[in-house]
């Protein structure tokens, strides 16, 4: 299968079948991350583009869906780079909304989020789950190395928006490494000018260029978020989840947990 692929054993979503309108050989993302989990960004971008039909990608979810329905907590948008690049985004919902009942979320950078063509096709999802990993424009390109075009404010300003704007359930996921450790305090402040049922404090427990945090000092940073409902990964339940495609999954740099 070229644009789904798991179920995955994720700790956020329990079992969720993975959803990739990018789909291509390598990343193509609005960032760079020092910390990635996949691979080093090939296309490095802001400009939103159609790369998959999503026609055969329904095709493809109706297959994964008769073999694995039963054991899928949620549908998700995520894969080989920023799924709201896609410019076909909302008709990729309508699709997801067409094809199953199931919980449907999307795992993003948020990054477009201040755009409204964008947020406009995430209101309709059940769960949001996007990225913060800076506290101000210089902390923003040396953990996210940004395509052009696009600036800590504007996905600041994004991330509000949306905030305001979502019924379903909104959170903000904070990946901690060494570069941005010390700024836990300013982040926490800005989860305060933003309205989000939950931040998640996660590390790349994964293969990642970068080394995680110990489950010590990420349990120590979780102090700052008083008053907010949190999710850790190290505290993360784990599922027996079966594959469609190891092969696709690994690809997508969703292989297995560091111990």
């Amino acid at each position: 299968m070229r644009s789904v692929y798991g179920p995955i054993d994720s700790w956020r979503l329990k079992r969720s079948l993975g959803v990739d309108l990018i789909s291509e050989e390598g990343r193509v993302c609005t960032f760079d991350c020092i910390y990635c989990q996949i691979t080093r960004c090939q296309e490095l971008t802001s400009t939103r583009k159609k790369f998959v039909e999503i026609e055969e990608v329904r095709e493809e979810l109706l297959t994964a869906l008769k073999k694995v329905g039963d054991k899928v907590d949620y549908i998700t948008l995520s894969g080989m780079g920023e799924p709201t690049l896609a410019s076909n985004l909302s008709e990729g919902v309508d699709m997801l909304e067409e094809v199953s009942d199931k919980p449907k979320a999307i795992l993003t950078n948020g990054s477009l989020l201040h755009v409204e063509e964008v947020r406009r096709p995430l209101k309709r999802l059940d769960y949001v789950i996007a990225s913060l990993d800076a506290a101000d424009e210089e902390s923003f390109e040396k953990v996210n190395d940004p395509a052009e075009g696009i600036s800590f404010d504007s996905t600041l300003e994004g991330l509000r928006a949306f905030g305001k704007e979502h019924p379903g359930k909104f959170a903000v996921e904070m990946m901690f490494i060494e570069e941005n450790k010390h700024l836990v305090e300013q982040m926490a402040e800005l989860i305060d000018e933003i309205e989000v049922d939950e931040v998640q404090l996660n590390t790349p427990l994964r293969p990642s260029m970068v080394e995680p945090l110990k489950e010590e000092e990420l349990k120590e940073m979780e102090s700052h978020f008083d008053g907010i409902e949190t999710k850790m990964v190290y505290e993360a339940k784990r599922t027996d989840t079966p594959d469609l495609d190891e092969e696709e999954v690994i690809r997508r740099g969703r292989s297995k947990l560091k111990k």
